[in-house]
């Protein structure tokens, strides 16, 4: 069913930021997907780092939001998604860069995994995909020791994505 629905917008303020801050010449827009099947969530882990993500990445030229979501969970993980809808866009705040993050609750379109075209920094930082039960995720994201640079504000990031997704 197709309905209307209004996007919550969730804005993160990097290190001692405010508005006045916010860097707009290096902004990023990247959209992930949250898909939830038999109580698991599809994620992706980077070995390398020791970080999770849901899958997800950047929007390319003339390419629309949905259209980015649905290639890069293909590209990440080998699986086909529909989009269900769109739930929660979190604005993070670097000094360095603004990062723009659409969520989308969406599910499988069929259980056929393909082939999986991860990037070189993918890649190089051994991204792996994986089901993960919900509560366990839910903990990862909130205990695990990430070697990432920004790793606590990515997991910080994720949570609040997908508790907004479900």
């Amino acid at each position: 069913s197709n309905f209307w629905r209004e996007r919550m917008k969730i804005e993160i303020f990097g290190d001692g930021l405010d508005r006045r801050s916010i860097n707009k010449t290096n902004h990023k827009v990247t959209c992930r997907s949250v898909v939830v099947n038999e109580g698991k969530v599809l994620a992706v882990y980077f070995q390398k780092t020791q970080h999770f993500n849901l899958p997800g990445g950047g929007v390319e030229e003339n390419e629309s939001l949905e259209s980015c979501c649905v290639r890069e969970t293909k590209e990440e993980t080998g699986y086909d998604i529909e989009i269900i809808f769109p739930t929660v866009t979190i604005f993070e705040y670097y000094p360095d860069s603004t990062w723009e993050t659409h969520y989308y609750q969406a599910k499988l379109a069929n259980n056929a995994i393909g082939s999986i075209k991860p990037t070189f920094e993918e890649e190089n930082a051994q991204m792996i995909s994986r089901w993960i039960e919900l509560y366990e995720f839910l903990d990862l994201l909130e205990s695990v020791q990430t070697n990432h640079p920004y790793g606590q504000n990515i997991h910080e990031r994720e949570m609040i994505g997908l508790l907004n997704s479900l």
